[in-house]
């Protein structure tokens, strides 16, 4: 399993260009080979549709819009892990940011090396929950969070009439 969390993709948002690169240094050795980034939250929301990350690491203080936009926006369509990465240390904004739909909440200055073990943890979970929904016996795989049936690693094409 570690292999797979490991080919993940991670997006992260964050505008300061330092903080991008330190994380993707960190999560490179950690690993990771699928590490993309955005400097503005209209960047972030592009690359969220068109790469369809496992789990994102998501600034507040964007300069386009907060990162709460962002991260509302993210909950319309996709339950991806989002991490909060921000200066913002008070508590309203560590509560608001699990409110708007937040997985974790990680204040800066931060250890990266934490966060790398902090990603790790929450695509760990959702690879179990994942694991979770699937039924195997024989050729056949069912996972029925997916509505999916395999056999043998393909697909196969239901035709349910009443």
């Amino acid at each position: 399993m570690e292999n797979q969390v490991k080919n993940m993709k991670i997006l992260m948002i964050d505008d300061e260009e330092d903080i991008l690169k330190l994380l993707s240094t960190v999560l490179t050795k950690e690993g990771f080979k699928n590490i993309y980034t955005a400097e503005t939250g209209e960047s972030g929301l592009k690359l969220f549709e068109s790469i369809k990350p496992d789990i994102i690491i998501l600034d507040i203080m964007l300069p386009d819009k907060e990162g709460y936009e962002v991260c509302k926006k993210i909950r319309e369509t996709s339950m991806v892990p989002i991490l909060f990465l921000s200066a913002r240390t008070e508590e309203i904004d560590r509560i608001l940011g699990f409110a708007l739909g937040g997985d974790d909440y990680i204040t800066k200055p931060f250890s990266p090396k934490e966060v790398a073990y902090r990603v790790k943890a929450h695509l760990r979970r959702k690879e179990i929950q994942l694991n979770e929904n699937k039924l195997s016996f024989g050729p056949f795989e069912i996972n029925e969070k997916k509505v999916e049936i395999k056999k043998m690693g393909l697909f196969l094409t239901l035709n349910l009439r009443n």
